[in-house]
């Protein structure tokens, strides 16, 4: 099985050439669309769709993630291996988010031209470089072939956001990302919010879940995490915990996006209620 993050859109032919690349060289490989609508050359934004997408595949799945600004440049292109799973990224950082909770097993560059489609373009990466390489990999080509082994430390990260806990237990975060429906995704998870002050013996949602939060944004504050879309009338603001595991801000049937006139980098404030 072969996944494939880009920032190509469909309006272009480009998502489909790579994949008959693929196809090409093996008919039977499985192809699943991740997005294609990453914002064009958002590295950070790639990292954080890969992340929270790879380990509902099975092991032995290839994530192909194509958000490439250096291509036609001296960057690498790297395969790596992580918890039975295998990355063909360029090595830009992309990886930043899935290296912090899992260290990779291995990491070959990829630089066995035999592998490439020739000549290979300046501007298409995607389909003369990790396309083919792509092919060959679920056809049962050994990663080592694919170049020489380098160390993990070689890798490049990004300085991706982190948040902070003050001394009287607010968190500050902010938004990493805003889905199709318009809801703010936050860098706060659940299990940092039961560290803050108060929440250890007030989980009114169980021994996971401490609801007894304030979560500010801009001017606007919200009481409590909501169980679902619909403990709040129609186009009414809410906070809940979603299923990525973090703080989600939301309006019922509308965008809290354009409710809050906010987007990634709004900063967020988590609070004791």
């Amino acid at each position: 099985m072969i996944t494939l993050i880009t920032d190509f859109g469909l309006a272009d032919p480009y998502v489909g050439i790579m994949k008959g690349v693929m196809l090409s060289i093996d008919p039977c490989a499985v192809i699943v669309d991740l997005t294609h609508a990453v914002d064009p050359q958002d590295i950070a934004g790639a990292a954080y769709a890969i992340d929270g997408a790879y380990r509902f595949f099975p092991e032995g799945t290839l994530h192909v993630v194509v958000v490439d600004p250096g291509v036609g440049s001296d960057r690498r292109i790297l395969c790596v291996s992580v918890r039975g799973h295998l990355f063909l990224v360029p090595d830009n950082g992309v990886l930043t988010r899935v290296m912090a909770s899992a260290r990779p097993d291995a990491v070959f560059r990829v630089e066995n031209k035999g592998f490439f489609r020739s000549p290979v373009s300046r501007t298409f990466h995607g389909r003369d470089i990790f396309a083919p390489v792509a092919g060959h990999i679920n056809k049962g080509v050994p990663i080592h072939r694919l170049g020489r082994e380098i160390s993990v430390q070689e890798m490049h990260s990004l300085a991706l956001p982190v948040p902070k806990i003050s001394r009287d237990g607010q968190i500050t975060g902010e938004v990493i990302r805003v889905d199709g429906f318009g809801n703010l995704i936050t860098n706060i998870d659940n299990a940092l919010i039961r560290k803050i002050r108060g929440c250890a013996g007030n989980r009114e949602g169980g021994p996971d879940v401490c609801k007894d939060v304030c979560v500010t944004i801009g001017k606007r504050r919200i009481h409590g995490l909501a169980d679902s879309y619909q403990q709040v009338s129609s186009g009414s603001l809410l906070a809940i915990i979603g299923s990525s595991g973090f703080v989600e801000i939301s309006v019922n049937l509308g965008s809290a996006a354009r409710l809050c006139n906010a987007g990634r980098g709004t900063a967020i404030q988590v609070s004791p209620g």
